[in-house]
C-alpha cells in the first residue's frame, strides 16, 4: 500500500484526474469501477477539464458502480445518478459499457451474480476508486463485512444513511438496504485508489492504515493489498 499526500482537496482531484488519465491512455478498454459521492465530485470535474484539454476518448473504457441504494431510491440510481452527473454526460460512453445496479431488481442477489459474471468476463477490474466511510466502510461493505466478500445484498447502517443525507445532493429517498461490490471483489482489482478529503476522515484514516487489520474497519484491508494507493489530502493526513 502506498500513500501520497496533498496539500489539499483540489490538489487531491487533480492527482486523482491524473491517475486515471494516465491508465486510459495506456489501456482505452479500462475497467473501472466508479465511486459517487463528496470527495469524488472534485476529481470528475478536473477530468472533464484534463479530457478536454487533451481530447481524450473514454469510448473504450467499461464503468461499474461500486454500490447502489435500493428501492425506493430513485430508478436510475440514488449514486448512479451521481456517476452520470459527474462524468457520463460529457464522457461519451456507449450504454452497452456501462454496468449500474438496479435499484429495483426483483431479484438483487441474481442482479448481484451477473455483476460479478461480468466483471469475470471483461478480465477483472483494472482500477477502483473509491471512497472512505466515517465508520471505515468501503463502498456500502459496514463494519463487520468479511474481507473475502462478494458483490451482494447489503443493510446499510444508521450512521451511514444519516451521513449520505446531510449531503447537498441528498436526496430522501434513502432507505437502510443497498447492493455493493464486496471487500474480495475490490480486493482483486488491479489497483485500488481511495481518495480521502478533510478533517472529519482524520481519525478512520488513521484506523485504517495504521491501526489493525480487521473487519471492524473494512477499510484496513487496504494494509494488506500491494496495488493499493491512498489519495489524501493534509485536512485528511492530520493523524497519520
Amino acid at each position: 500500500m502506498k500513500i501520497e499526500v496533498f496539500g489539499d482537496a483540489e490538489a487531491l482531484a487533480e492527482a486523482a484526474a491524473a491517475l486515471w488519465l494516465e491508465r486510459l491512455a495506456a489501456r482505452p478498454e479500462l475497467v473501472v469501477a466508479v465511486p459517487a459521492g463528496r470527495t469524488p465530485r472534485p476529481m470528475y470535474r478536473r477530468l472533464r477539464e484534463e479530457a478536454g484539454r487533451r481530447r481524450v476518448s473514454f469510448a473504450g473504457s467499461r464503468i461499474f458502480a461500486i454500490d447502489e441504494l435500493c428501492a425506493p431510491a430513485p430508478a436510475d440510481g440514488y449514486f448512479w445518478r451521481h456517476v452520470r452527473e459527474g462524468l457520463l454526460d460529457w464522457a461519451r460512453i456507449p450504454a452497452e459499457h456501462l454496468h449500474p445496479f438496479d435499484p429495483a431488481a426483483s431479484d438483487p442477489e441474481a442482479m448481484c451474480r451477473e455483476t460479478e459474471a461480468r466483471i469475470a468476463g471483461l478480465g477483472g477490474l483494472d482500477l477502483v476508486l473509491l471512497g472512505l466511510g466515517l465508520n471505515g466502510h468501503l463502498a456500502c461493505n459496514e463494519p463487520g463485512a468479511a474481507f473475502d466478500s462478494r458483490t451482494r445484498p447489503v443493510r446499510l447502517r444508521p450512521e451511514t444513511v444519516a451521513y449520505i443525507l446531510t449531503d447537498d445532493h441528498a436526496d430522501p429517498r434513502v432507505c437502510e438496504q443497498g447492493v455493493t461490490l464486496g471487500l474480495g471483489t475490490l480486493a482483486e482489482a488491479r489497483e485500488l485508489v481511495m481518495l480521502v478529503s478533510g478533517p472529519a476522515k482524520q481519525e478512520i484514516l488513521r484506523r485504517a492504515l495504521t491501526g489493525p487489520i480487521t473487519t471492524d474497519c473494512p477499510a484496513s484491508l487496504l494494509q494488506t493489498l500491494p496495488g493499493a494507493l491512498v489519495l489524501a489530502d493534509r485536512a485528511a493526513a492530520g493523524r497519520l
